[in-house]
């Protein structure tokens, strides 16, 4: 099952980065090729550019590659590395705890008062649901590093 959201992270993120490409390029094609552009590829490109960001801030997250601040690790004990690392990644669960809570808060508000880009007519319910759905999965991640007992960086 987890293998299979691994999967599905990384080939939406992928499809949504070629899709973002073949949008700009076209946008580009059109503008300086033909002196016409739509509204429209700006927005979806603009969508697209975000949810890329969000999903591939959960593969980090699943891999381990996000910035850390190492410096106080090294200053103090190597007894002490391992319960000050493990803190830090309490705070940074209760902060995707959080976000994921008010970004639901912000997509849920969508539905309640109808909100639309103005070039696309579309609901900004999907560009929001990303922040829910991307923070959700980030804490989901610090969560299964800790249960499978592999706190270290995964080598994919």
């Amino acid at each position: 099952m987890l293998s299979h959201l691994n999967r599905i992270e990384e080939y939406l993120a992928c499809l949504l980065l070629v899709l973002l490409g073949l949008l700009l390029s076209t946008q580009i094609v059109l503008r300086y090729g033909f002196g016409i552009g739509y509204g429209w590829m700006e927005e979806l490109a603009r969508i697209g550019f975000v949810w890329v960001i969000f999903l591939g801030a959960v593969v980090g997250m699943r891999r381990h590659l996000h910035i850390r601040v190492n410096l106080v690790l090294t200053l103090v004990p190597p007894g002490l590395q391992r319960g000050l690392e493990m803190a830090g990644d309490m705070v940074l669960l209760l902060f995707c705890i959080a976000i994921a809570w008010h970004g639901a808060e912000l997509v849920y508000s969508t539905v309640v008062v109808e909100f639309r880009l103005s070039a696309t007519g579309m609901s900004m319910f999907y560009p929001y649901l990303i922040v829910p759905v991307s923070f959700a999965l980030q804490a989901l991640r610090i969560v299964l590093r800790y249960v499978q007992g592999r706190p270290e960086a995964e080598n994919v």
